[in-house]
């Protein structure tokens, strides 16, 4: 098997698992009898390693493996998150055609401290990769389409707020969005970062509880919905541009649609036409709160990916100390 992970350095965060472990995962999760002609990591994600696997007979597989358990730079809210999305997908089932099939997973950690899943290879082009090709006609179909999939989605009830098995259901929205905070905050210090800005920012927002509460039934959410984790096929030759699969839910929850976070953070607005097709989005005082808590959670974790990612984060920082004022002119009003 030619094993082809992408080159790194040592001080990254996604780091492959050995082709001792890849090649132990494929044979647990295929089975000893298919032989592998190839194992290539994909440049797809920003947490898990994904591999595409290709037989000597040509069937393919993706196999995404998790960082380590117990990894340092983990933050609250990333545990586990494989088995969440596991957990996640029947309460998908709106979606289902587009969710790629699983063929197995091992949650055992018995061949590394590692989560894998093994899903189908579904042929498509990356949606992101591939805007700049798209006609305006095109790329306007598809943001109807993400629309109308998301409408589904967020219009499943749910059985409890928070996040999938395995974590805790919590009792109401305010106790899993404050509660989530704060475990963010409790990553600053175990992280070395300085933490006066979100904490500030937590001062007011923790006084926003009756406003998350409003929120009483719980709804599924995708928890990752933007053209990054969107297979497309285009017709050839043609007009019409159709998404072929819905990727990455591991991300997802049970809460506040709005919560979707690519509904708030600044960098990725999405367009009129989006909106036209999912309905407009909520604009009370209480969901203008709830929106500038769920970008505040945004900018935190942004804090946090700093020294994962290496970028500069100061711009949210900044962002932050702006939110507090407004929270604190949204609570006033």
């Amino acid at each position: 098997m030619r094993y082809q992970p992408l080159s790194r350095r040592p001080e990254e965060f996604q780091q492959p698992p050995s082709p001792a472990e890849l090649h132990a995962f494929a044979a647990r999760l295929l089975g000893p009898d298919i032989a592998l002609a190839e194992a290539a990591e994909l440049g797809i994600g920003a947490f898990n390693n994904a591999f595409k696997l290709t037989a000597a007979d040509g069937r393919r597989w993706v196999l995404r493996v998790s960082p380590p358990h117990g990894h340092r730079q983990l933050f609250h809210v990333e545990h586990h998150l494989l088995r969440r999305e596991h957990a996640l997908a029947p309460w998908l089932s709106a979606v289902a055609p587009l969710l790629p099939r699983v063929a197995a997973a091992d949650f055992t950690c018995t061949v590394a401290l590692r989560d894998a899943v093994l899903s189908e290879f579904i042929e498509g082009e990356n949606w992101d990769s591939v805007r700049d090709q798209l006609t305006p006609a095109q790329d306007a179909m598809l943001w109807r389409e993400l629309a109308g999939l998301l409408r589904r989605i967020h219009a499943t009830p749910a059985p409890h707020f928070g996040w999938p098995h395995p974590a805790a259901p919590c009792a109401s929205w305010s106790d899993f969005i404050l509660g989530a905070i704060l475990g963010l905050l409790a990553d600053f210090p175990r992280l070395g970062v300085p933490d006066a800005e979100p904490r500030s920012w937590f001062a007011v927002a923790e006084k926003c509880a009756d406003a998350l509460d409003e929120i009483r039934e719980p709804r599924v959410l995708h928890g990752d919905p933007w053209p990054k984790n969107v297979l497309i096929r285009r017709e050839p030759g043609g007009t019409q541009a159709k998404i072929v699969a819905l990727l990455d839910h591991e991300r997802g929850l049970f809460g506040d649609p709005l919560n979707e976070w690519v509904f708030n953070f600044d960098g990725q607005a999405f367009p009129p036409m989006f909106w036209e097709a999912y309905g407009a989005r909520p604009t009370d005082p209480a969901a203008q709160i709830r929106a500038a808590v769920y970008r505040g959670m945004i900018y935190i974790q942004c804090l946090l990916e700093e020294g994962r990612y290496f970028y500069d984060a100061s711009p949210m920082r900044r962002r932050l100390t702006t939110e507090a004022d407004a929270l604190r002119r949204l609570l006033k009003a």
